[in-house]
């Protein structure tokens, strides 16, 4: 039976920055579409990366590799990339080779829904140990949620100091007082890559914060990560800023996707709510739309003059 390795190289094998583990969920669920009717399986191999410890292994969606292969592995993480990717992999099933090592994050952001296929097989890499499972039910005593995700930068993961400027904070403020507290149902768990501002966020608003650093890579300490996903996975409604960059997180908005949670995405630099349904429908409302579209008339008179 050929198979196709979706692979997360150690930190000393990338060619170029390794992608995030929602980037990394988000290729794999490309490929598992794109494999789809070939008669060829998709396996996912997390085997040299921290991360691996902290999940149930399910031999259906997982593989353990050798490490050279896995190092050998070609990366497809640009747009442009998708034919060629597309070319390696049908070389590959006309061939008579049995494994195809690769790593992908390609695939749209932008995607409101997953078909069910993809979702149940894309919610093995979900299956997290009591590792991850035990001190998530521990520290959460509420049953029910809401988790607030803000991406500030990568300039902050893993670091317990660095200070977010304060026109981003009061960004943030404004978008949670008027746009996530009068909507919200459940108590509001907060996550951020910068810890001085969910620290910040918990005290000012009572949200709930679990203490650990966040991070968003496979290795070094992959438990926070584990957590927060796993939080993401549970809630009844997540959240995400994106003050960093112009598309919706792999993160947080393809767990959404993958567990059929609704969610609201807030984006550089417009920052308009956009709303997406349970059933895959993206909402935005009137106020937001006509406040997008006199940011752009007054950034394109300002640009002209």
């Amino acid at each position: 039976m050929k198979k196709i390795i979706q692979t997360y190289k150690t930190g000393k094998q990338w060619l170029h920055n390794p992608p995030g583990l929602g980037d990394f969920i988000r290729g794999t669920c490309h490929l598992f579409e794109a494999l789809e009717g070939t008669g060829c399986d998709l396996r996912v191999d997390v085997s040299q990366t921290e991360f691996s410890h902290l999940i149930e292994f399910d031999p259906s969606f997982f593989n353990v590799g050798e490490e050279h292969k896995i190092a050998k592995a070609q990366e497809f993480f640009e747009a442009h990339e998708y034919q060629e990717m597309s070319a390696q992999i049908d070389r590959f099933l006309g061939s008579e080779e049995e494994e195809l090592y690769l790593c992908t994050n390609l695939g749209d952001w932008n995607r409101t829904s997953l078909p069910e296929t993809t979702r149940a097989f894309v919610k093995t890499f979900y299956g997290f140990n009591e590792k991850v499972t035990r001190p998530g039910s521990e520290r959460l005593k509420e049953p029910e949620y809401e988790v607030l995700s803000i991406r500030a930068g990568d300039k902050f993961l893993g670091q317990e100091d660095g200070t977010v400027e304060d026109a981003l904070k009061q960004r943030v403020f404004q978008l949670i007082e008027k746009k996530i507290l009068p909507g919200s149902t459940f108590p509001i768990v907060v996550t951020s890559d910068s810890y001085d501002l969910k620290c910040e966020l918990a005290n000012r608003y009572g949200f709930i914060m679990f203490p650990h650093v966040s991070q968003h890579g496979g290795y070094g300490n992959a438990l926070p990560v584990a957590l927060d996903m796993n939080l993401l996975k549970h809630s009844k409604f997540n959240y995400h800023i994106n003050a960093w960059q112009t598309w919706w997180s792999g993160f947080s908005h393809y767990t959404s996707l993958i567990f059929l949670i609704p969610s609201a995405n807030f984006r550089s630099p417009s920052f308009i709510k956009e709303e997406i349904t349970r059933s895959g429908d993206l909402r935005v409302s009137l106020e937001d739309k006509l406040l997008a579209k006199l940011k752009r008339l007054k950034d394109r008179f300002y640009t002209a003059n």
